[in-house]
C-alpha cells in the first residue's frame, strides 16, 4: 500500500533519527531515554520518526514537541480527520508530518500494521534509537540491524 501524508513533507529531507521503544517500560532505561530526547529536540535539523504509540515513545513525543525539530509521525491507523489539539502547534508550524502505511477505512490500530509501521520506519531512517528493548520484545529482531547506534 502507498503511504498516504498529512504535513511538511520537507521533513522527510533531514537527517531521519528513528525511535522505537517496547511496551514494557525497563526502568532503567527511562532517564537515558527522556535525557537523549531533550538533547535532540533542539536540533532543526533533524526528524525523529517513530509511531509514538508506547509509553516511552509517547514520553519522547511530549519533549520534542516543546523542541525545534521535525517530527514525522507513522500512524498505525488511516490519517487523521482531525489533527489532535496536542498536536496542532506543531503542524501549523510545519513541524510534524503524518504517515499512514493503512487504507483510509482503518480507524483502529493493530499488531500487523504496527509491524508494517515499525519496519517501515527501520527502512527509512537513517539511524535508529530503541529503548527498553529485551530479547522477548517483538522490535528485538530490529534491533539488529546496521543502522541502529544507540540502545537505551
Amino acid at each position: 500500500m502507498e503511504p498516504h501524508y498529512l504535513g511538511n513533507m520537507d521533513l522527510l529531507t533531514l537527517r531521519k533519527v528513528g525511535f522505537l521503544a517496547s511496551r514494557k517500560v525497563v526502568p532503567s532505561s527511562v532517564i537515558p531515554t527522556i535525557n537523549w530526547a531533550n538533547k535532540v529536540s533542539h536540533d532543526p535539523n533533524i526528524a525523529i520518526i517513530s509511531g509514538f504509540q508506547s509509553i516511552l515513545e509517547r514520553e519522547v513525543l511530549d519533549i520534542v514537541l516543546k523542541g525545534t525539530c521535525g517530527i514525522i509521525y507513522v500512524l498505525n491507523r488511516s490519517i487523521y480527520c482531525q489533527i489532535p489539539l496536542s498536536l496542532r502547534t506543531a503542524f501549523n508550524s510545519n513541524r510534524i508530518l503524518f504517515i499512514s502505511l493503512t487504507s483510509e477505512k482503518t480507524t483502529r490500530p493493530s499488531i500487523a500494521n504496527a509491524i508494517i509501521r515499525n519496519h517501515y520506519i527501520t527502512d527509512i531512517a537513517n539511524t535508529l534509537i530503541f529503548a527498553s528493548v529485551n530479547k522477548s520484545s517483538s522490535l528485538y529482531q530490529l534491533t539488529l540491524i546496521d543502522k541502529t547506534i544507540l540502545k537505551l
